[in-house]
């Protein structure tokens, strides 16, 4: 454990003391001062707490502390809060006690269950959405959570948490441009890109094209537009469950002559940006700034981005696409630290349920925190302790503490004693606490429900209310049984740091999902000139080849390996919305303001969305595990990866160019032979061989070329971990061969592949 501090073993002792000797009802505050104006409580394990995750338990318990409603005011930036107002018109009648309640704030929740559920099974139960299979999404007050868990066939219930986009010579350096250039070129013609983020500058010439020839750019590149952050009189509000859908004829028809029919805009340009990494055409750039896919075509979702508003947004793309036939990948430039970090909350799964079927994919970012310690772990040993301290951002913190379900920690959080003396809370495993501090308010549940049914860990959640930022908050792990190894994270990276913490495991939800393709990103570009007319560059850029400083690094909390690769992620220059709050900068945006340059892994992942596209174009019956797999083969691996660490790299750099010609090599590998390829082919000039040996590693690897009597002509020895050899055609004695029909194979280590016919030409 790094920088771990020793807990004074008297303070501990002292408070195990206070425990047993006050009961499992009240503990008096630490200070010798007058007590508290409320003292913390203690809550007994149940089993309908088991259903909830941390952040609801304390939620829930707080609505238990007045017949009152709880004010969930400060609870808004951390999940999705809703007004009264928002309640479903088709809700049952309520009792006039239930009806007080309801004219209070709701909470939006993901509910997993082991067989369908009804609105009529709980009153109060409001927009309740099927996403997947036993998966639904709900609005409730939270006096209604101890109710939901108790139907038997509710199996756990998640907070509708807030996520955040990851901002802190692109498209050429992946091979994007060569792709484009050759015959067929690979654009991503009839392949859908979805895009789930801050809206888009449709309007803008990069997502429009010229239809009937007549010099204006009147068609548009998206589909359908969904707003999810309004609702109001313009578009087809009746087609999406909330907020307002824009179809193509009306975005075409507010391009032609009805400007004002379709208000969206995006006012942050964050998903104006990506979408035009992944399928800007570059016209207004002369083609300069194209993005990866300029002829896919897109659906986009302007979310609120919360939880449940995404997964709704993802499952309408793909619906979309599967109406129309075509396969799809959706991009998701964001992400949050409020789940477990293993794949398993209810946000991911949700995701996950959507990619059951060929011709789907789901690409995210990885994360900005690869530089901030925002991520605190470690492993106690039997009886050892831990003190770590936790510095606030805002008014409101949250933050999460995983242990090992068999472990038993007893937890103290201690308040930083501006106002007075410092005073602490504690719970011991099973038990909630609460303690209301002249510094703010601590709120804690260790593991009151028991083991979380999604992964059988236990979590300790601690919610802060009315800190002053800046503040020092002291968290004390003590082990009361045989150790255990503990990850802990704050919901957002903007809620507050670790001073004793590290950026390893900093990969954000949902990109720690399995089948999500997790993207971090690098650097290939270091300079820009802004429309001031000078050169800038971000203050935090290493040199063209080396791992952004910012991109987050792995591995997940239950050891796997993400993100899975890295792209280019500084210095991107892509599209600028118009009246957005970057079009206001000079330093970002550039001459002509069309383009802006961004960092972060949020301009990674769209550069592998597109990749995605292309490969669905030359196939669009892929599966998500095997685009996985074609990514991480055909990586590079540099000077730079080989450095490390491989926890920020993943499998390496996004190679498109590559991937795009190993397609051919997937179904060979699936036989456990090594695998060849071959282009162009007839070959004039010159030819590629594009190989892979498998995941059994090889030594010797060797290309054999024969003629059609069964001459070896050509001999050449292989990387072992490489993945293309380009071959001008000459024999062993660096002779032309005269143009015919020849056979070409790899061998690894007395493997061969299939042999492949090869036919030179002059």
């Amino acid at each position: 454990m790094s920088r771990r501090l020793r807990a004074d073993g008297l303070v501990i002792f002292a408070l195990v003391l206070l425990l047993l000797l006050g009961g499992a009802s009240s503990l008096p505050p630490q200070d010798s001062g007058s007590p508290s104006s409320s003292s913390p409580q203690s809550h007994p394990e149940s089993r309908h707490s088991a259903k909830l995750d941390p952040f609801l338990r304390i939620l829930a318990q707080r609505a238990a502390e007045s017949a009152n409603t709880a004010n969930l005011a400060p609870f808004a930036g951390m999940a999705a809060v809703y007004e009264s107002a928002s309640l479903s018109s088709s809700a049952l009648p309520l009792s006039p006690a239930a009806a007080r309640q309801a004219r209070a704030e709701q909470i939006g929740v993901l509910i997993q269950t082991s067989q369908p559920l009804h609105p009529h099974e709980l009153h109060g139960l409001h927009a309740l959405e099927r996403l997947a299979e036993n998966l639904y999404s709900a609005r409730l007050i939270p006096q209604r959570l101890r109710e939901l868990t108790a139907l038997s066939h509710v199996v756990f219930v998640e907070a509708n948490y807030r996520l955040a986009h990851h901002t802190d010579v692109s498209v050429p350096a992946v091979g994007g441009r060569f792709l484009h250039e050759t015959a067929p070129p690979a654009t991503g013609a009839g392949v859908i890109v979805g895009v789930v983020d801050t809206g888009l500058d449709f309007t803008h010439r990069d997502f429009r094209h010229d239809r009937n020839g007549n010099g204006f750019e009147e068609s548009s590149k998206v589909l359908w537009l969904w707003d999810q952050t309004e609702t109001g009189y313009f578009g087809s509000p009746q087609r999406v469950p909330f907020g307002t859908e824009y179809t193509r004829e009306d975005l075409e028809r507010a391009l032609r002559d009805a400007p004002g029919t379709v208000p969206q805009r995006d006012e942050q340009g964050h998903g104006t940006h990506v979408a035009g990494t992944t399928i800007g055409d570059g016209s207004a750039s002369g083609g300069l700034y194209m993005g990866m896919a300029p002829q896919a075509e897109m659906i986009v979702v302007k979310t609120s981005y919360f939880s449940q508003d995404i997964i709704e947004g993802t499952r309408y793309i793909f619906e979309k696409a599967q109406w129309l036939g075509r396969p799809a990948v959706v991009n998701l430039s964001l992400g949050g630290h409020f789940g477990p970090h293993d794949g398993t909350s209810l946000f991911e799964r949700g995701l996950e349920a959507f990619l059951d079927r060929p011709g789907r994919a789901i690409v995210a970012s990885a994360g900005n925190d690869g530089d901030r310690p925002v991520h605190i772990g470690g492993r106690l040993s039997p009886r050892e302790s831990f003190t770590f301290t936790f510095v606030p951002h805002e008014e409101t913190a949250f933050f999460t503490v995983w242990y090992s379900g068999e472990a038993n920690l007893l937890v103290s959080v201690s308040s930083p004693g501006l106002r007075g003396a410092s005073q602490t809370a504690l719970a011991v495993r099973g038990q909630s606490a609460f303690l209301q501090t002249p510094d703010g308010r601590i709120d804690m549940d260790n593991s009151s429900g028991g083991p979380d049914p999604r992964n059988k860990d236990r979590a300790v959640a601690i919610s802060l209310e009315s800190v002053q930022p800046g503040t020092l908050w002291k968290i004390t792990l003590n082990d009361q049984g045989t150790g255990s190894r503990f990850d802990g994270w704050p919901g957002l990276s903007t809620m507050g740091y670790f001073i004793e913490g590290d950026s390893e495991k900093t990969v954000t939800e949902p990109a720690t999902a399995e089948k999500i393709i997790a993207v971090g990103a690098y650097t290939t570009k270091v300079y820009w000139t802004g429309a001031d007319g000078l050169p800038h560059r971000f203050l935090d850029l290493q040199s063209e080849g080396e791992l952004a400083k910012f991109s987050a690094r792995g591995p997940t909390r239950d050891g796997r390996l993400k993100p899975d690769l890295v792209a280019p992620g500084t210095a991107i220059v892509s599209v600028l919305a118009g009246d957005s709050e970057l079009s206001h900068n000079d330093k970002l945006v550039l001459p002509g303001r069309e383009y802006v340059a961004m960092q972060g892994t949020s301009m990674a992942a769209p550069h592998v969305t597109g990749a995605v596209a292309l490969l669905f174009q030359a196939n669009p019956r892929l599966t998500v595990a095997e685009i996985r797999r074609l990514l991480a083969q055909t990586a590079l691996q540099d000077a730079f990866t080989l450095k490390g660490p491989t926890t920020g790299w993943g499998a390496g750099k996004l190679q498109a160019a590559q991937s795009f010609d190993g397609l051919g090599l997937v179904e060979q590998l699936q036989h456990g032979r090594p695998a060849l390829k071959i282009g162009p082919n007839p070959a004039f000039q010159k030819t590629v061989f594009f190989y892979s040996v498998g995941s059994k590693p090889a030594q010797n690897v060797e290309l054999l070329v024969f003629d059609l009597v069964g001459r070896r002509v050509y001999r050449q020895a292989l990387l072992p971990q490489g993945q293309r050899f380009e071959w001008r055609l000459l024999n062993e004695h660096e002779q032309r061969l005269p143009p015919g029909l020849y056979i070409a194979l790899i061998r690894a280590d007395g493997r061969t592949s299939t042999p492949q016919q090869l036919i030179i030409q002059r």
